[in-house]
C-alpha cells in the first residue's frame, strides 16, 4: 500500500519532469526565433503537454521567461541553489587559491555556456517587462555579492596578497565573468567554452596576484 508520502513524492518527481520538459522546449522557442514570436500553445506543443497542464506550471510567458533564465543560471529545475551547488562551495571552500578561482570558472564556463544563447533575447523582454528587467537585476547583484563573499574569503584564509584591494577585485570579475561578456568574447575571438575557462583561470589569478 502506497503512504502519503510516497504519493506526494511521485507528483512531486512527476511535475518536476513536466516543468523541466516545458522549460527545455521554451528556451529552444525562445532562442530560435525570440520572446515576441513565441506563444505558450506553442510551448506546449513542443513540450509534448496540454495548455492547461502548462498553465499550471506558468501562468503567463513572463513568468516561463524568468524560469528559463534561471534554469540557465542554476543548470536544471532542481531547488538546490547556485551557493550550494558543488562547484560554487569548492570555490569557496578548497585549500588553494587556485583550486577555488579553478573551480569557479568550472562553473561559470558551463553557466555562461547555457546563457549565451539567450542573451539577445534576454536584452529584447528586458526592454519590454519590468518584471524581466527587475529579475536581471537581481541576479547581477547577487552575482556581485557571490563574488564579494568569495574574494574576502580568500582574503579571510591567507590566500591574498596583503593589502589586496578585494572590492576592485570582486567588482572587475564580476564583469569578467558575466555572460554578456563571455558573449562578447566568443564573438570577438570565437574561444569554445574551453578557452574561456582557462582565459578566466589565468586571469583572475593574475588579477589577485598583483601588488
Amino acid at each position: 500500500m502506497t503512504s502519503d508520502s510516497g504519493v506526494g513524492v511521485h507528483y512531486a518527481r512527476r511535475r518536476q519532469r513536466t516543468e523541466a520538459r516545458i522549460v527545455t522546449a521554451a528556451t529552444e522557442l525562445f532562442t530560435n526565433q525570440g520572446y515576441a514570436a513565441t506563444s505558450l500553445r506553442e510551448v506546449a506543443q513542443r513540450a509534448g503537454v496540454s495548455e492547461r497542464s502548462l498553465y499550471q506550471h506558468f501562468a503567463t510567458k513572463v513568468v516561463l521567461f524568468q524560469r528559463v533564465v534561471e534554469v540557465g543560471i542554476v543548470g536544471d529545475v532542481g531547488a538546490e541553489p547556485m551557493t550550494e551547488r558543488p562547484w560554487s562551495r569548492a570555490a569557496v571552500t578548497a585549500p588553494t587559491l587556485a583550486d577555488r578561482v579553478e573551480a569557479f570558472a568550472d562553473g561559470v564556463a558551463e553557466m555562461t555556456g547555457r546563457l549565451e544563447p539567450l542573451m539577445a533575447v534576454n536584452a529584447e523582454v528586458e526592454n519590454s517587462e519590468p518584471a524581466v528587467r527587475e529579475s536581471a537585476g537581481h541576479w547581477r547583484r547577487a552575482t556581485l555579492d557571490y563574488l564579494y563573499a568569495f574574494w574576502h574569503g580568500a582574503a579571510r584564509d591567507g590566500l591574498l596578497p596583503p593589502d589586496t584591494d578585494v572590492e576592485w577585485l570582486a567588482a572587475t570579475t564580476a564583469v569578467l565573468s558575466a555572460a554578456e561578456s563571455r558573449l562578447l568574447i566568443s564573438r570577438t575571438f570565437g574561444w569554445d567554452a574551453e578557452r574561456y575557462r582557462q582565459w578566466l583561470v589565468r586571469t583572475w589569478l593574475e588579477l589577485a596576484a598583483r601588488p
